[in-house]
């Protein structure tokens, strides 16, 4: 009998919730580890599948755990380090969220799972939505004609409260990141569907202050739209973390002969055709139906799972690779185009707009020219950085940090 693939768990406040996919997925949890004894105990006492796992408060002698890859759950803005470690420990890594947040981290990234032969991946959900894959399969079934143009949407406005709760300190990552960095939910079901790949990006943001307002929030701005030239030259519109009504997410292809999208009223598919290109066999120009999931079986594990079924899915994949010795779709290049799109796109709305080729992090000359590039938004223990979160002069007032901190304390966050 094949032996389980077995994973350790770094930051479990995510990671607990995702502790029962790894088990559906046919592998299991033997380690976890959390710097804060409450959640430590919280986890190993109440989620079925950590309740025999080695429990850790020190992430350099979890590391040294007997098992084969290491889920990073830890704050949005530290993964790269910890991704490091463990590829260097031997450890496959599986990155939860955003893998590098300076251009330097990414080459680093590269160079250290080349040299290290281990696996790596980021956990990015949103392309394993049923709707996504579907997309995906009607793009290659090749109906649609080339690809000229796609948009996909990542809303999610938020309460003051919702704010505070997420972000319960004042140099709490979610309160400094840039509209543009927060944009993987937006561009990489995209890039999946089409398998194409960003070669050039510039941005604008929109500075909404009022959308900040009562929160310790470090920026201004209600969203930023990112538009990005393709390797097959093609146009993609991207919005991360926007903050407006109606919150949800939207996908759209537009090709030569057709398109398609999901549908907001009525969470179906829409898909189309010019009257003059429609398929053989194609009645109707204009058609919408309801998803299904392609595998039957594991679409019911994984509508249960979170995100649109998304969480489990892409965990499955993770283990499967593991398992048949291939490379999962988002490896480390395409985890670092994403990183990369992000971080120059808010590079373009500080420096007027400007366009920015996207690196090539397989190509060393690319690599040599951002191997030294650690410019951060993130804040160091003095508040100090290196570049402003908001395009604009934005801070919190002292109205505003009395509020945040008022709602920490009355929901016990501090």
């Amino acid at each position: 009998m094949k032996r389980k693939i077995r994973f350790g768990i770094f930051g479990l406040g995510r990671g607990a919730h995702l502790s029962a996919c790894i088990g559906n997925a046919g592998a299991e949890v033997v380690a976890v580890c959390d710097y804060h004894p409450t959640t430590l105990k919280n986890c190993t006492a109440n989620y079925e599948a950590c309740k025999n796992a080695v429990a850790f408060d020190n992430f350099d002698e979890f590391i040294k755990c007997d098992m084969d890859a290491v889920l990073l759950c830890n704050y949005f803005c530290e993964h790269a380090p910890y991704a490091v470690k463990a590829m260097r420990a031997g450890k496959h890594v599986l990155s939860e969220t955003i893998g590098n947040i300076t251009l330097a981290q990414g080459v680093e990234l590269c160079r250290v799972k080349e040299e290290t032969g281990m696996t790596y991946a980021l956990l990015e959900n949103y392309p394993y939505f049923k709707e996504n894959l579907e997309m995906r399969r009607v793009f290659h079934e090749g109906t649609l004609g080339s690809l000229v143009y796609a948009e996909g949407e990542y809303i999610h406005p938020m309460s003051v409260q919702e704010h505070c709760d997420l972000a319960p300190d004042e140099r709490h990552w979610r309160n400094w990141t840039p509209r543009t960095y927060y944009s993987t939910h937006a561009l990489a079901p995209l890039m999946m569907m089409t398998d194409s790949i960003p070669t050039r990006v510039s941005a604008m943001a929109s500075f909404q202050p009022e959308v900040a307002k009562g929160t310790a929030l470090r920026t201004g701005d209600a969203a930023a739209v990112i538009l990005c030239q393709t390797n097959t030259h093609a146009i993609f519109r991207v919005i991360g973390w926007g903050e407006y009504a109606p919150h949800g997410n939207y996908y759209r292809l537009c090709c030569l002969k057709g398109g398609m999208e999901t549908n907001h009223s009525n969470g179906q598919m829409r898909l189309c055709y010019n009257q003059f290109s429609r398929p053989d066999g194609i009645e109707d120009c204009i058609k919408e139906y309801p998803i299904e999931w392609q595998n039957q079986s594991l679409g019911e594990i994984a509508q249960n799972a979170g995100h649109g079924g998304g969480d489990f899915m892409s965990v499955y994949e993770f283990v499967k690779c593991l398992e048949n010795g291939t490379e999962p779709y988002f490896n480390v290049y395409r985890s670092t185009t994403l990183a990369s799109v992000a971080i120059l796109a808010w590079r373009s709305i500080l420096n007027s707009n400007t366009a920015y080729d996207v690196p090539d992090f397989r190509n060393e000359e690319d690599r040599r020219r951002y191997e030294f590039d650690a410019i951060s938004p993130y804040p160091d223990e003095k508040f100090q950085v290196d570049i402003p979160c908001s395009s604009l002069p934005y801070h919190p007032t002292e109205a505003d940090l009395e509020n945040a901190h008022r709602l920490w304390e009355e929901h016990d966050c501090l």
